[in-house]
């Protein structure tokens, strides 16, 4: 067997013991312009926080000094204007600060409906009840509750923030409450909306809490008892808002500004909702 042949009969022994060729994997094809799958967006709720001040004088730690009655002609015009700027959401809810669970509100507001209930001068009647019904919404939620009780009435705690919460100053403090008074002595209503709910007075007012809650250390750690009381109600009131809500709501909580600061963080932070800024509609 001359070379030759012998260097042929290696490569065909080789060929044969490593096996039939193994075609390379092909590539997939295109997919055709257009066709890409995608996630479909997840619906979110919307909540619009609206902070408003108290119509009616009431025991708070900022009490109003309006001169008139919500009643009044010029202030029932006031209001129907906030209300037909705020129905442009489209509210399926309206959610208000009165006691969670209470039948009382459900009931009157059906009986507001139908003409047979005369609404109080509060800004949970004149601006929750009148924008529920232009919605045309069917019933109202209540959603206040104070939580958890850290605060005894009765205690050395107690008689120290009684004493000393209406001496809490700050320049940032202080010119939000002038801004508020004189608005409230002097401007319309939709104008003390617009105020009231700017970035910079929702942040004045919160911060009110952050200065008090170093004070009254040596009276059992005084303030930080009452900020835990405040911040307690807040995450319980949010929980409430929660318990009424449907992916496709559009939700506007009519509630004392004072509110406004951690709800919306709350909302802000809550990956199945989305916060709706009030100005949006309030500018119009």
């Amino acid at each position: 067997m001359d070379v030759a042949k012998a260097l042929l009969l290696v490569l065909v022994s080789f060929v044969a013991l490593a096996g039939p060729a193994t075609a390379a994997p092909a590539s997939p094809a295109p997919a055709a312009a257009g066709s890409q799958a995608t996630a479909p967006e997840q619906v979110k709720a919307q909540v619009m926080i609206v902070g408003v001040a108290h119509l009616v004088a009431r025991k708070d730690v900022h009490n109003s000094k309006f001169t008139d009655s919500p009643l009044s002609s010029k202030r029932q015009m006031q209001i129907a204007d906030i209300v037909r700027r705020l129905v442009q959401f489209h509210p399926t809810k309206v959610l208000i600060e009165a006691t969670m669970g209470s039948p009382v509100f459900a009931e009157r507001y059906s009986r507001y409906l139908k003409g047979t209930y005369a609404l109080p001068a509060s800004e949970t009647y004149q601006f929750g009840f009148k924008l529920a019904k232009l919605a045309g919404n069917l019933t109202i939620y209540p959603i206040d509750t104070f939580g958890p009780t850290l605060l005894n009435d009765n205690s050395r705690t107690d008689g120290f923030v009684k004493a000393n919460i209406a001496s809490v100053s700050t320049p940032r403090v202080t010119h939000f409450e002038a801004r508020g008074d004189a608005l409230e002595r002097n401007g319309t209503y939709l104008e003390l909306l617009r105020y009231l709910n700017t970035d910079d007075a929702v942040r004045a007012n919160a911060s009110f809490y952050s200065v008090f809650d170093g004070m009254g250390r040596d009276a059992d750690n005084a303030g930080a008892a009452y900020v835990s009381q405040w911040y307690a109600r807040n995450c319980y009131i949010f929980s409430n808002i929660l318990s009424v809500m449907s992916p496709a709501d559009h939700a506007v909580v009519i509630i004392g500004q004072g509110h406004e600061y951690l709800l919306r963080e709350f909302v802000r932070l809550n990956p199945n909702l989305r916060d709706v800024d009030p100005l949006q509609y309030l500018n119009i």
